[in-house]
């Protein structure tokens, strides 16, 4: 991770209220797809305001919501019968093979991959399984295509923001067999709503505050120009999932490690 990218990573905690007021939610259907049926306890692994967590224990699983920032997880807090704890992805507080799937949405190209999958693999039971999931927008939609120029910039034209995890998670020897998946969803926002939005987003979150601005200036020009109250401005997503278990090495090691731990 560069400078650059860890100031980005950090930058989240500021921006807390916005991130739960502006980013969507994960559709059920594509957390069913990972996590199969029965009842789990599951890791939410870099969990911020707990947009996955909440439909993780939806869908009636026992969650543990992990997080850097304590701003971020303060948000998480709200959700009723959820544990969390502050925590990061490459020393992650709990047990060996201790929950049943670590799921992580929006955050695992924040990762130290070299340090953090030693350590998803370690909390994973034997035949657990590991979930990655990304909402993207839709830029099809010429409105989306300029919400997304002005918050990304150069790196939109570059084609480069959206980030690949098959690579990572094929060269490492503690996972087995990759799959994938797309599901299609849609977020309601109002003008503050697709503000909030754009305020969350990384990118804007370390700009200078007259350059954030002029931002959000643009973000509040695309509104007026393209909602039409009081419907609400319908944000198209795709959400993309990779899931994967823990290889037959993976569990060796495990049982040189360390014993089972009990469930949580």
């Amino acid at each position: 991770m560069t400078t650059d990218d860890s100031e980005r990573a950090h930058s989240f905690g500021a921006v807390a209220a916005a991130y739960d007021a502006g980013r969507p939610t994960f559709p059920a259907d594509a957390l069913t797809w990972i996590l199969g049926p029965g009842r789990l306890q599951i890791l939410d692994l870099g969990a911020g305001t707990g947009k996955l967590t909440q439909v993780a224990a939806a869908l009636g699983h026992d969650v543990v919501a992990v997080d850097p920032s304590e701003e971020m997880l303060a948000v998480c807090r709200k959700l009723p019968g959820v544990d969390t704890m502050v925590g990061a992805a490459e020393s992650i507080p709990l047990a060996h093979a201790s929950v049943d799937a670590v799921i992580v949405g929006q955050a695992f190209h924040w990762f130290d991959h070299a340090r953090a999958l030693p350590e998803i693999a370690r909390v994973l039971r034997p035949h657990g399984v590991l979930g990655l999931l990304w909402n993207n927008y839709d830029t099809v939609v010429p409105w989306v295509r300029r919400l997304h120029r002005a918050m990304i910039g150069e790196d939109f034209l570059a084609g480069n923001d959206e980030f690949d995890p098959m690579p990572t998670l094929l060269q490492s020897d503690l996972f087995s067999m990759v799959e994938t998946a797309r599901f299609r969803h849609w977020h309601d926002l109002d003008r503050s709503g697709l503000r909030q939005l754009a305020m969350s987003h990384s990118r804007v979150a370390v700009l200078t505050e007259s350059r954030r601005e002029s931002v959000l200036d643009q973000i509040d020009a695309i509104y007026d120009g393209t909602a039409r109250p009081p419907e609400p401005l319908r944000m198209p997503y795709f959400t993309n999932c990779y899931r994967t278990r823990p290889s037959d090495l993976a569990n060796y090691r495990r049982t040189l490690d360390a014993p089972l731990a009990p469930p949580l």
